[in-house]
């Protein structure tokens, strides 16, 4: 069975005052974040009680989020897709957004490539915004990225902030366009691209990987219906809507520390 990886990058404003162990800058996750078939440590965060683990706190110990008042919008580089890349994204996308309350929204696609550091602000290509999340389908190790043979999929959520106020403002879905094993829909988490999916939103949304091999968050979800279980859907409810809108901070060019597994 694959695991999954994501990685936390963290981006640093200028005069910001920054926490790097552990936390974020203008930094991005990733690494920890990958579903690979390999055995994999968790990502940051830990195991909880309730069955769920989060990417990073600000210090006031909650969970970074990304701003549920804004839509978060989406481009997607079609190159390597399989046929149902778009409609298995788009169903991916209600299913976290229906326990998150987060909005995403599907702006159009691009031939923007991944990249471990992809820059979060690109106003000649996406205007005076955080650029969108870019999904795309990659070769492993494409522009350095830390996406490896065995991973299915990597998550890069990207926040930026002062310490103690962090938010997410952009990310990237990577999925390896040469796992040729997986097949369409959402059959069987054991080889469903599906279930990919289901796990890395959940990872750019700032869940991080459990032990428990009943949660689809788990390093190894083994075979199994593609559904979120209790701990997943908790997990989404921690870094939901429910929890108020976030002040973000204004786009512009910032240093990209990371991604760090």
């Amino acid at each position: 069975m694959t695991a999954v990886v994501a990685l936390l990058a963290l981006a640093a404003l200028a005069g910001a005052s920054v926490a790097v162990a552990g936390a974020v800058r203008a930094v991005s996750t990733s690494g920890a974040g990958a579903l690979r078939d390999v055995p994999h440590r968790a990502g940051p965060g830990g195991d909880a009680a309730d069955g769920f683990a989060v990417w990073a706190r600000n210090d006031d110990g909650r969970p970074i989020r990304w701003d549920p008042c804004t839509p978060i919008d989406l481009v997607v580089a079609p190159a390597g897709a399989p046929e149902s890349g778009r409609e298995d994204l788009e169903r991916a996308l209600d299913e976290v957004a229906g326990h998150s309350g987060l909005q995403f929204r599907v702006v159009g696609e691009t031939d923007e490539r991944p990249a471990d550091q992809r820059d979060a602000y690109q106003p000649d290509r996406y205007g005076h915004r955080w650029a969108p999340v870019l999904v795309a389908w990659a070769q492993p190790h494409e522009n350095g990225l830390s996406l490896r043979d065995s991973d299915r999929g990597l998550a890069i959520p990207v926040a930026v902030g002062r310490a103690g106020a962090r938010v997410y403002v952009t990310g990237q879905v990577v999925l390896n366009a040469e796992r040729q094993d997986l097949r369409s829909g959402f059959g069987d988490r054991a080889d469903a691209w599906g279930s990919t999916l289901l796990h890395e939103l959940s990872h750019l949304v700032g869940l991080a990987h459990v032990s428990d091999p009943e949660q689809l968050m788990a390093v190894h979800p083994g075979s199994g219906p593609v559904e979120l279980a209790d701990g997943d859907r908790a997990g989404l409810a921690a870094v939901g809507a429910d929890h108020g809108c976030l002040a973000v901070p204004r786009p512009r060019q910032v240093e990209v520390t990371g991604p760090a597994r």
